[in-house]
């Protein structure tokens, strides 16, 4: 045997071999690429321009691309108040249908809103906006632990929620439904005392940042506190 033509036959397959897998890489990353820019998200309720009566509105948006929904998709939800001008934004992420759900405590007035999804690496693919507008006739009042904008920090583990709940001129309520929520979960359902006051108390809370919000619902009228946002040790 011709150990010099063995040796050149061996290069030559090698070389094949490496050609055959750079290739393969390479349509791969196209076919990855491809995939990630027919990505989509598209907002599905509430319908655009819908007013509303009650609160908190269930946001909702799916994101697929040209194989289907994508679940656990990380989705940032912002909205903007016309009212007032301010932005909150809220985070989830995507079911196993591809569509991810957030609750939103939204005050009286008009709203515009749009999804994002974020895929590592990649710039995030943005749906376009929408709006909806709500109306609500109950006042909550968040009395403790309150925040606008910026997280409160409570060292100790364990939550200690209040609102109350008055009608439009002042007045208390008593007995009116309270749900309490925290990370766009409704956790506690209660009712507020002769004061018009609501109390849901939790300890052994894991570390973390949450959010929480409080609606509540008296013959036919509802209403909403806003969005606080808390860390926790």
């Amino acid at each position: 045997m011709n150990l010099r033509a063995f040796g050149k036959t061996g290069l030559e397959v090698v070389a094949v071999v490496a050609v055959y897998i750079l290739f393969l890489i390479v349509g791969l990353y196209t076919q990855t690429l491809a995939t990630l820019d027919a990505a989509t998200v598209e907002i599905i309720d509430p319908p655009d321009g819908m007013q509303l009566q009650s609160s908190p509105v269930e946001l909702a948006a799916i994101v697929s691309n040209q194989e289907g929904p994508l679940p656990n998709a990380s989705t940032r939800i912002i909205v903007l108040s016309l009212t007032t001008g301010e932005a909150e934004e809220l985070r989830g992420a995507t079911h196993k249908d591809g569509i991810v759900k957030i609750l939103f405590p939204a005050q009286s007035g008009s709203y515009s809103w749009y999804a994002a999804t974020e895929i590592e690496g990649y710039p995030a693919i943005v749906s376009r906006p929408r709006s909806f507008s709500t109306r609500v006739t109950l006042i909550v009042d968040c009395l403790h632990p309150c925040s606008r904008g910026y997280p409160l920090h409570l060292p100790d583990g364990y939550l200690d929620l209040q609102v109350m709940v008055t009608d439009m001129n002042g007045n208390p309520i008593e007995s009116a439904n309270v749900t309490f929520y925290i990370n766009s979960m409704p956790v506690f359902l209660t009712l507020t005392n002769p004061r018009g006051i609501a109390t849901f108390f939790v300890e052994g809370i894991p570390p973390g940042r949450y959010t929480w919000f409080a609606s509540a619902s008296d013959d036919g009228e509802a209403g909403v506190s806003r969005l606080s946002i808390i860390d926790t040790d």
